[in-house]
């Protein structure tokens, strides 16, 4: 049994403290400029997608200079989605958080910003700081209790030894997101070249069909594989559907693996992608399955081109929420280059498609293992040099 000192997260910080939303003080929101984080900014990877922040100016960072980051911060977030955690890059500096995140600026003659990390991703620990949350209009967790938080605390080259077996499986993930978003990229590109070369147009409903196959609340039994808007990222054209908490008291829509799923509420136009494997989504998605295989991948990349996603704003209905409607989108003509080059590129698509499902079926195995081996490693039941070795053999 570890002989290890405990500690609090306060004991081993200079620093825990919030944001502020700027909108709160009259400051709006900004199209370029400081990197401004929030919940949805925070990767279950330990990082912080820039494509999900919002901007600042420089005069609104420096009146909210008591959040602006540095590099090693460690990021919580304590309203709203609580646990998740990330470790600010030189990438995000400078940059701010609202109230809903935490910053905490570990002493690192005490810590190495990393260990706090992954503390604070340790789903045990988590969920017993969960427990301890206010309910009030929404969830959330005091930074007096973030700062209670209870950790065990190895001497230093030791914490720099875990952190490095446990980054080494964070960093495969990594890498497989990278090649799918270097997929994800490489299809736009060559979509839009295709496009340029194009001398005549067809209009989305000759490329693909609206499948309504609705899935009533009796027939749901919490099991299903499950997509929802907050499961589609922006830009990225690769979604897996898995066992999730989503909410079923409601109906949801079937989809196969193949369909193209869009988000039909503003301002989620343009999210749009693939499905690898088949489960049920959120109702505010349409499901669309191409007329012909060979034209799933034209029908794809349509869908997530800039053109349709402006037509689809501009047609959207309602007042508080706009929809999208598949009988305007399916009457929309996009450019056609000919069955030999929308054949070629559906070859890419089906290639690459088939190699991301490969690089998320071996992220989630490897994530499981990392949340495994994470929580034996932290309180030193298991031993580096095993810990290692169960790494190596994964990766």
């Amino acid at each position: 049994m570890s002989t290890w000192d405990s500690a609090t997260i306060g004991d081993v910080s200079h620093v825990v403290t919030k944001g502020t939303t700027p909108t709160s003080m009259g400051r709006p929101f900004t199209t370029l400029g400081i990197p401004f984080v929030k919940v949805e900014s925070i990767k279950e990877n330990g990082s912080v997608d820039l494509r999900k922040t919002a901007f600042i100016d420089e005069e609104t960072h420096e009146l909210l200079r008591r959040s602006a980051l540095k590099v090693d911060d460690i990021l919580f977030t304590i309203a709203g989605t609580i646990g998740r955690a990330a470790r600010v890059t030189s990438d995000i500096v400078p940059g701010n958080t609202n109230q809903a995140v935490a910053v905490i600026r570990p002493d690192v003659r005490k810590v190495e910003p990393r260990f706090v990390l992954y503390c604070l991703r340790d789903k045990q620990r988590v969920r017993r700081a969960q427990s301890r949350v206010v309910q009030s209009v929404q969830a959330n967790l005091s930074l007096s209790e973030l700062r209670s938080v209870e950790i065990l605390l190895p001497p230093l080259d030791e914490q720099k030894e875990i952190v490095s077996v446990l980054g080494a499986l964070d960093d495969k993930i990594t890498v497989n997101e990278r090649i799918a978003a270097k997929a994800d990229e490489l299809l736009r590109v060559m979509y839009q070249g295709a496009c340029n070369r194009a001398l005549d147009s067809i209009a989305i409903g000759a490329l693909g069909k609206l499948v309504r196959d609705g899935v009533p609340v009796s027939s749901l039994t919490g099991e299903e594989n499950y997509i929802g808007l907050e499961h589609m990222p922006r830009r990225n054209m690769w979604l897996t559907a898995w066992e999730t908490d989503a909410d079923i008291t409601s109906g949801k829509s079937r989809f196969a693996s193949g369909d193209v799923l869009f988000g039909k509420l503003r301002p989620y136009f343009h999210k749009v992608g693939l499905a690898l494997n088949p489960g049920v989504c959120s109702t505010d998605i349409l499901v669309v399955r191409p007329v012909e295989a060979v034209r799933l991948g034209w029908l794809l990349l349509a869908l997530s081109s800039d053109e349709v996603v402006a037509h689809a704003s501009a047609v959207g209905d309602g007042t508080r929420m706009p929809r999208a409607k598949w009988k305007d989108l399916e009457t929309f003509h996009v450019p056609w280059p000919g069955a030999d080059h929308v054949s070629h590129l559906n070859d890419v698509v089906r290639s690459m498609a088939a190699r991301i499902e490969f690089c998320v079926a071996e992220s989630r195995a490897l994530a499981a293992l990392r949340d495994t081996i994470l929580p034996q490693l932290l309180s030193g039941r298991l031993h580096i040099a095993d810990a290692e070795k169960i790494v190596e053999d994964a990766t």
